[in-house]
């Protein structure tokens, strides 16, 4: 889906609008972009950010240093830890790292 947006004709009216238009800019600029979907399994750090968000405030925001509960993750990543998990799709089973 998110994808999807970024993909498509920009529609003013979206609730994202500004977000998305920025995105595009940045996908514009004169390099290779390639997006992706990566399942949250596979991205620890998204995933946990994820589902953190609803304690900050609603738009862009910035941090200075890694919350608390995110260092374990971050280390993990920075030792090359991996916890492989199963992910059923709609179309296949795959495996994902």
């Amino acid at each position: 889906m998110a994808i999807q947006l970024i993909e498509k004709q920009n529609d003013p009216v979206h609730p994202h609008a500004t977000l998305l238009a920025a995105i595009r800019r940045k996908v514009a600029r004169d390099w290779v972009v390639r997006i992706v979907h990566t399942y949250r399994e596979g991205n620890r750090v998204a995933d946990w950010l994820s589902k953190h968000s609803l304690v900050y405030p609603y738009g862009k925001n910035e941090l200075d240093l890694p919350p608390q509960g995110l260092r374990q993750i971050l280390g993990d990543d920075a030792r090359g830890q991996s916890f492989p998990r199963e992910v059923v799709d709609s179309t296949e089973t795959s495996s994902v790292m």
